[in-house]
């Protein structure tokens, strides 16, 4: 089984690279708190410090180890010119304005990820903490949708759970999807 996590809540003092906020620690300590009795051994994030932060708050309190990965980098699919027509038109301008060390042309790079890491972690539980639109590109590939799917796919909120394990053939499916944390009072 994987566990999907998007970061807990950014705080606003650092733009590029924000940690978590309050908010977000207190969110995912909820979260940790939702997987307590899970036999979750390892916590992969990606480079970001937000979702550094957010794996290192569910290791302490998981019990798991946890490692950096490139593959869960904040990455946005946007289509090359030959595959604008995959996509409405009134969403070509908002890819105009994707940041070049985000573009992932076609989503190559996110459809190898997913590939790489259901393969790897299938027979296993582990959680995978990443951003908002590369979950959605996952769930998009379980789903074996069309490219503009994970536009629609959402909002996907801050320190949720999206499950994916195999079916009985194998198959990867989707069991829970951005599913919400209560915090305490």
């Amino acid at each position: 089984m994987i566990h999907l996590v998007r970061h807990g809540d950014a705080a606003g003092e650092d733009r590029a690279d924000p940690g978590l906020s309050d908010l977000g620690r207190r969110q995912v300590h909820a979260l940790a708190n939702r997987l307590a009795f899970r036999p979750i051994r390892r916590v992969l994030h990606g480079p970001s410090r937000r979702t550094s932060e957010t794996a290192c708050i569910l290791t302490e309190n998981l019990g798991a180890g946890a490692a950096p990965s490139d593959l869960l980098a904040d990455r946005t699919p946007v289509p090359s010119p030959e595959r604008r027509g995959d996509y409405p038109t009134h969403r070509w301008e908002w890819f105009e304005d994707v940041p070049a060390a985000e573009r992932d042309i076609d989503g190559t790079d996110l459809t190898e990820a997913w590939h790489t890491l259901w393969f790897a972690h299938h027979d296993e539980e582990i959680v995978l903490v990443t951003h908002a639109f590369v979950i959605a590109w996952f769930v998009r590939q379980v789903l074996n949708a069309p490219p503009a799917t994970w536009m629609r796919i959402g909002p996907i909120d801050n320190a949720t759970l999206t499950s994916i394990g195999p079916n009985i053939a194998g198959e990867p499916v989707v069991e829970t999807f951005n599913a919400e944390v209560i915090l305490p009072l």
